[in-house]
């Protein structure tokens, strides 16, 4: 006796085959080994500064020198009421020496809050690649991890962007952005290395680090 159940097309290799490829791979969102470096000079790089903003912690600074810029007006007063300027607005500089000492940062969970932030846009992405799986096409379900993973990496770097969430500039923090011509309080926004720095990969679970 026949069933009556008449089979169209048979996708069960192709959904294996999806399955094999898309459940061998991660979304990793953070600052990736390539893009960790700052600027020449800098004793940390953007993984390490990214990890101790994240959960908090010490740093040793070493005894170094900063430049203060000023402006000076004709009259031979400070512009400004004295205020330190960017060094290309400057006509005026001065060295000083900063003695060695620990500077403690508090926790500023910056990719932990962004992910939570756009959890339902990156859940929807993931849904779609299980989908994609489903239908047996991995390039499509590859494409919406791709997708999860720009989400996610936007989001921390738009709570950096906004600061509101994060927890605010110490005085003596701003006092040396302040030393250093940066007028900004945002938190974890100084230079922009940081927030340039996150980013994204789709790899196989078995790729080396």
């Amino acid at each position: 006796m026949k069933s009556g159940l008449i089979i169209r097309e048979d996708n069960a290799q192709s959904v294996l085959d999806a399955l094999k490829s898309i459940g061998n791979k991660d979304v990793l969102v953070g600052i990736p080994s390539d893009r960790a470096a700052r600027g020449e000079g800098d004793s940390i790089n953007n993984a390490e500064l990214g990890y101790l903003h994240s959960y908090g912690g010490t740093i040793e600074i070493p005894e170094h020198s900063v430049t203060i810029n000023r402006k000076v007006n004709p009259d031979g007063s400070f512009a400004n009421n004295g205020q330190f300027v960017k060094a290309k607005k400057s006509n005026f500089s001065t060295i000083h020496t900063v003695k060695a000492h620990a500077v403690t940062l508090p926790p500023r969970p910056f990719l932990d809050l962004g992910i939570d932030e756009k959890r339902n846009e990156i859940v929807s992405q993931f849904k779609q690649a299980a989908s994609a799986i489903l239908s047996g096409d991995a390039q499509a379900a590859d494409v919406s991890l791709n997708r999860a993973g720009i989400i996610a990496s936007d989001g921390a770097k738009g709570i950096i962007q906004a600061g509101d969430k994060l927890t605010p500039l110490a005085e003596s923090t701003k006092r040396n952005r302040w030393a250093r011509g940066r007028v900004g309080e945002k938190p974890l926004y100084d230079t922009g290395e940081l927030l340039r720095s996150i980013t994204y990969i789709v790899r196989d679970k078995n790729a080396s680090s």
